[in-house]
């Protein structure tokens, strides 16, 4: 700019040497004072008046010119103050007046107003008539712009007298201000366009002006409340405003006052030798306790948790930190899982060998057990091997919590053996219900081993408040922050470079606030003025408008992904490689955090959030879903949603089934909770109440989740629907025992997919079909449908519906006491589960293989197999199918007469029983208590059992094990009567049509009893009866014992040809073979009496 002709336009070219002299170019202007321009000689006090509004015209032009326009005139939501300024009178004025002096009333009323505008950093919005409208905070915000509005208003008041005088003319003027979040932007036509705001708080401050009275100021409360100690006010009481509501309370300004001194309610000295203490505490008794610091947003909790963390480094404390964040966290960016990849010293940033080392190196080093890494897989976000997936797939979601919770406690207290331990997790009031157990957890381990665990959240929904808090039953201590005392604040603002006197005045602005105190401290040059901030969002706002266009429009753009991001999403939602965000780290706004970064305050990141208008937000919201749809189906939802997509109910559909893979049912049913709330078509909420419902019956809510697939057949519009969801309540009316509804809506399902020629749902309906003839006793229908849902399910390559119908097969084998069948089914099963992963599949049938190896002659064979499946479900934690493991080991070890060992699945099997309330499954642990006593000789307990045995399989149903029951009790009692009647009654159930397994296990009792008696004729019957039920499949294990009955009938029976030596050694060759060591003390009596010759 040239100095020289500057002075010529003003009329005071006289001072352009003096200027001159004294090298006083354009850029030493903005620091000119009164003092300075009467050193250069300026003595006429109109000139430096003169001087001086120019040089803040010229330097807020600049300022403003200096700005990128694609930033100053960015379409945005922004936060401002409008003044509005009327002449008083004006319509009579108009009248009184000839146009040329009313035109010279306007243009001295206009420069003047103007003036003082633009002195006081407002923007001149435009003129209407008598009427200025200026706004303070766009284009250009200074973080003081409310209290910059109502100084301005002051000034224009203050200015009418020397006006009135100027223009030898009377003039008052009446102003309304009103202070919220407008609309900034370019508006109009091709052919005129105009930056202006727009919204409510426009309407709201012209109304003001109306109501305002001559000389007089009408304020909003927005403007009034942050300002209270800084203007004097009197309530005007509510006022009636079109276009609202409710009225509104209005405020009449009427000059500044002197600021009131804060009162601070918490200083930090005391909580930092609070928790010093219990530093040394922790590391003396090696005992820890959780620390809560509650405090507003922006108080400083982040701020003094650094202070924190620094204590106990210094006190030789390891420090771990993890953050719960509202939204955008990133699958592996949860506290937990955080915590835990710290402890095992690595970061977000490490790919997945670089973890899978450290859990091997956790192991190795004593802080892990072997067993653990299954569950630390989960925690760090490690895919499964192919040796684990399946056996966590079949895992029930209690288990797998439980054990992950388990995990995590022990591996806090082993590392803490090593070294203490802080572990914090910031912004817990955001926590879900699943963090805060897991948190509940910590606390209670933290109180046995040296580790503090430091949880911040703000007062209002503490979620820490409630009796099942995070912190109950562990050892507490609450700090409550409060403002911070001078002493403080002067400490903090030690650490920026600015001059004695400003630092003061934001101290004095900031009121306490760490937040605010900052953000005025890196902006002292641009907000000098007094008074405190206006809100966060006007802070933010100012220290936007410093930064050039890329750099904001980043900041944009990184808002919507939540607290934290990374600047690969960054680049692809702006479609630029150039991306650069160490600037905004220099400026504090941001902060690195692992692989990405972080705002440096979460309000920051929502001011810049709430400054962008909807239509950006929709854009750039379905830009990050894009980003999102192949790396984190629930981040991708939740982007469409918040784009107002109508995909949005869809996708989160497609996150909760993703969720529910990942046996998170709960998280699985909130999404399916926000999709339903966001579906408008049909099919969308079909297919999320079908979803729903699956999700239901898998964690067990079968009335709700009947309730779901009601719901989902009332909605559905397609026939494809309706099948789906008949197919959805047939499977919880078959677990419900409502089998005739079960199979009536699996009719109609039929109908349906048989039409539309759905083989995936034909083979489910098939397979359910199966499942219903199994408690109905059709062995043969249960075959027949399973062998169905076989065939389909090869025919669509689905392969775990094919593991699902092999599994039914082999129980109607079963049924049917085809045990060859049946293992080879259960084989096929298991063989195809392993293949592809189906753990739940696999580890229900393993009992069975074991089960059916054994009644096929293979009792070693059927003992590895069901101490296999002990040890799977085990793991896994399925109740009923470590309950059948233990039974069939039993069996086995019965058989190879190894009672000790078979006396160790008695109680387990007990123990289960009872845990699962299954009356049936106590009777069967109960009768292997009573055969085990028998065998050891103690009758007494033997009858005691099996007659508590028997009376439970009379009161749940004798078709199940009654008959086996009875084959025990037969060998047990001395009791010729009860030996009959139990003889008698037990070929009544199998008349009557009893479960396989009763055949074969009452005709070898009923044989043994017989034998032992002396009753050949009986036993020869048993013999007899057995082989013909075999005979649709024989068995070494059926062929074995009929074959054994009769060679001991031939030794024992008077007048009957001898058994052959040959026979006898043959046999016993045989039970070698099978296993079935319980039966050779007879045949080697047998061939101890005989005679051969």
């Amino acid at each position: 700019m040239d100095i020289e002709l500057w002075l010529r336009e003003l009329g005071l070219e006289q001072y352009m040497q003096a200027f001159a002299d004294n090298d006083i170019d354009a850029s030493m202007l903005p620091e000119l004072t009164d003092a300075d321009l009467k050193e250069l000689g300026v003595r006429s006090l109109g000139h430096r008046k003169r001087l001086l509004a120019a040089i803040v015209q010229k330097s807020s032009s600049t300022a403003q010119a200096s700005v990128d326009p694609s930033v100053a005139r960015a379409d945005e939501r922004r936060q401002v103050a409008v003044l509005f300024a009327d002449i008083c009178g004006y319509t009579e004025l108009s009248r009184a007046l000839d146009p040329e002096e009313l035109l010279a009333v306007l243009g001295g009323y206009f420069e003047q107003v103007d003036d003082i505008v633009v002195r006081h950093g407002g923007h001149i919005d435009k003129h209407v008539g008598d009427c200025v409208m200026a706004v303070f905070g766009a284009p250009r915000s200074y973080g003081n712009d409310r209290e910059r509005a109502a100084r301005a208003a002051l000034a224009i008041i203050d200015a009418m007298p020397d006006l009135s005088r100027t223009l030898v003319r009377p003039l008052s003027s009446h102003i309304g201000i009103a202070v919220g979040q407008v609309v900034a932007s370019d508006t109009g036509s091709a052919a005129h366009r105009e930056y202006t705001v727009t919204g409510e708080t426009v309407n709201l401050a012209s109304r003001l002006t109306d109501a305002a009275g001559p000389g007089e100021i009408l304020i909003s409360e927005t403007l009034w409340r942050p300002l209270a100690d800084r203007i004097a006010c009197e309530a005007r009481g509510e006022l009636a405003v079109k276009g609202f509501a409710e009225p509104v309370s209005v405020w009449r300004l009427t000059g500044l006052q002197r600021p009131s001194a804060s009162r601070p309610l918490f200083g930090r000295l005391d909580e930092l030798r609070q928790f010093r203490a219990i530093l040394e505490s922790c590391r003396q008794t090696r005992r820890g306790r959780v620390v809560r610091l509650r405090g507003e947003p922006g108080i400083g909790k982040t701020r003094l948790v650094e202070e924190f963390q620094r204590e106990a480094s210094g006190l030789g404390f390891a420090c771990h930190t993890a953050f719960v964040l509202d939204f955008g966290s990133r699958a592996g960016r949860d506290a937990i899982r955080s915590l835990v990849r710290g402890l095992l010293a690595f970061d977000d940033a490490s790919d997945e060998e670089a973890a899978t080392s450290a859990t091997t190196r956790a192991i190795a080093d004593g802080l892990a057990d072997a067993g653990d890494a299954l569950f630390l897989n989960d925690l760090i976000e490690v895919s499964q091997p192919p040796e684990h997936r399946a056996v966590y797939e079949a895992m029930n979601n209690a288990m797998r919590v439980r054990g992950r919770q388990d995990v995590m406690t022990r591996l806090v207290q082993r590392a803490s053996r090593v070294q203490p331990r802080l572990l914090v997790v910031e912004d817990i009031h955001w926590a879900d219900p699943s963090t805060l157990q897991d948190l509940a957890e910590l606390s209670r381990a933290a109180a046995d081993c040296a580790a503090v665990l430091m949880l911040t959240t703000r007062p209002q929904g503490d979620p820490l408040d409630s009796s099942s808090g995070a912190a109950a039953n562990a050892p507490c201590s609450i700090f409550d922050l409060g403002p911070l005392n001078d002493g403080d604040s002067r400490l903090m603002a030690e650490s920026f470079s600015c001059a004695t006197d400003l630092v003061a005045r934001c101290i004095e602005r900031a009121a306490g606030n760490p937040l605010f105190l900052e953000q005025l401290l890196s902006n002292t040059e641009k907000t000098a003025e007094t008074g405190v901030p206006g809100s966060v969002q006007s802070l933010v706002q100012a220290r936007l408008d410093g930064l050039d266009a890329v750099d904001k429009t980043v900041l944009r753009a990184a808002s919507v992904f939540g607290q934290f991001f990374e600047p690969e999403a960054i680049s692809h939602i702006l479609e630029r490689t150039d991306v650069t965000l160490e600037p905004m780290v220099t400026a504090r706004l941001l902060r690195r955090q692992g692989s990405g970064f972080i705002f440096h305050h979460a309000l920051i990141r929502d001011a810049i959030y709430d400054g962008l208008l909807k239509s950006q937000r929709r854009e750039l919201h379905r830009r990050a879903a894009q980003w999102f749809a192949q790396r984190d189906t629930v981040l991708r939802a939740e982007h469409l949603d918040r784009a107002g997509e109508r995909d949005a109910a869809r996708a989160y559909c497609d996150a909760a089934r993703s969720q529910a893979a990942g046996y998170r049912h709960e998280f699985a049913l909130r999404l399916v909770e926000r999709g339903l709330a966001l579906a408008d078509a049909c099919a969308d909420r079909v297919a999320l109440e079908l979803l729903r419902g699956n999700i239901l019956h898998d964690i067990g809510a079968m009335t709700s989740a009947l309730g779901a697939f009601e719901t989902a057949l009332a909605t559905a519009t397609t026939d494809a629907e309706r099948c789906h969801a008949w197919i959805g309540r047939a499977t919880v009316k078959r677990v419900i025992d409502d089998l005739d509804g079960a199979w009536t809506d699996l009719d109609c399902a039929a109908a349906v997919a048989a039409a539309e020629r759905l083989s995936r749902e034909q083979a489910r309906i098939h397979f359910l079909r199966g499942n219903l003839c199994f408690p109905r006793g059709d062995s043969d229908g249960c075959v027949r449908e399973h062998e169905r849902s076989l065939a389909l399910a090869r025919e669509a390559c689905d392969y775990e519906q094919e593991a699902a119908a092999l599994g039914g097969l082999g129980d109607g084998e079963y049924m049917r006491g085809r045990m060859i069948s049946a293992h080879d089914a259960f084989s096929l099963c298991i063989e195809l589960c392993q293949r592809h992963g189906f753990g739940r599949i696999e580890v229900a049938n393993l009992p069975m293989r074991a089960f059916t190896a054994w009644f096929a002659g293979n009792a070693s064979t059927g003992l590895d197999a069901a101490l296999a499946s002990v040890a799977a479900a085990e793991k896994v934690g399925q109740l009923r199918a470590l309950a059948v493991s233990h039974h069939a080991a039993w069996h086995c070890l019965h058989d190879l007469a190894q009672w000790d060992r078979a006396w160790e699945h008695v109680g387990p099997a007990l123990n289960c029983a009872r845990e699962l309330k299954s009356r049936r499954f106590e009777g069967e642990a109960l009768a292997f208590r009573a055969e085990l006593h028998r065998v050891a000789g103690r009758r007494r307990e033997a009858l005691d059992d099996i007659e508590q045995a028997l009376a439970i399989s009379r009161e749940t149903g004798m078709a199940y094990l009654g008959a086996s029951y009875l084959g025990t009790l037969a060998r047990a009692t001395d009791n010729v009567a009860i030996f009959e009647r139990a003889i008698e009654e037990g070929e009544a159930l199998l008349a009557a049509g009893a479960v396989s397994h009763n055949h074969y296990l009452f005709r070898r009792d009923a044989i043994e009893a017989c034998l032992e008696r002396g009753w050949w004729d009986a036993a020869a019957a048993h013999a007899a009866a057995l082989e013909a039920y075999a005979r649709r499949e024989p068995s070494p294990f059926s062929a074995f014992v009929v074959a054994r009955a009769r060679a001991l009938l031939g030794c024992g029976k008077a007048n009957q040809a001898a058994a052959s030596l040959d026979e006898l050694l043959r046999l016993k060759k045989e039970a070698q073979r099978l296993g079935a060591l319980h039966a050779l003390p007879a045949i080697d009596d047998a061939l101890s009496h005989r005679e051969f010759r």
